[in-house]
């Protein structure tokens, strides 16, 4: 079911959240870069993957968030939809962020990357929580078409999938 799978996603999508702010906390320890390739590069590692949650965001804004507003009985369309697109300037900050780590004075830079993390983790958390409590459950008792579910699968499958979704790799 299409709602399982963005379920799942969102089950990776925070443990990226976990695993980037343990890493964020051992970066705030260090005193060089040359300290912290490992870590600097593990934090790419995950700012990459969060850049690629933007599939996961079109295949819901596309399948059903739309198919909610129509029916017109679906309000937090215009909030999921300001925070996609905040997350997706969060996203790309974090990305300048920590490949800008050559160029700024080392200390800017673990203050920046700090500030970003915590931004977009706390963004993510709440987003994934309103989808999860409150997004999901109404598409799923407004839309009790199975043929129409099918439908919107089909259209998910053609968006395709992030590099991470499980069962999809």
């Amino acid at each position: 079911h299409l709602i399982r799978i963005l379920m799942e996603e969102h089950q990776v999508i925070l443990n990226f959240c976990v695993v980037l702010t343990t890493l964020i906390k051992k970066l705030m320890k260090t005193n060089s870069v040359e300290d912290a390739e490992e870590l600097i590069s593990n934090i790419q590692y995950i700012s990459g993957h969060l850049m690629r949650t933007e599939r996961h965001h079109i295949r819901e804004e596309n399948t059903f968030i739309r198919r909610l507003v129509s029916m017109a009985e679906f309000e937090p369309s215009n909030e999921i939809r300001r925070q996609h697109d905040e997350l997706g300037v969060q996203k790309r900050l974090l990305e300048r962020t920590i490949y800008g780590v050559y160029t700024t004075p080392y200390e800017e830079f673990k203050a920046s990357i700090l500030v970003a993390s915590r931004r977009i983790v706390r963004t993510l958390k709440k987003h994934v929580e309103i989808e999860d409590n409150e997004l999901y459950p109404q598409a799923i008792k407004l839309i009790p078409d199975a043929e129409r579910w099918k439908k919107m699968k089909k259209e998910s499958d053609e968006i395709g999938y992030c590099c991470f979704t499980p069962n999809k790799l």
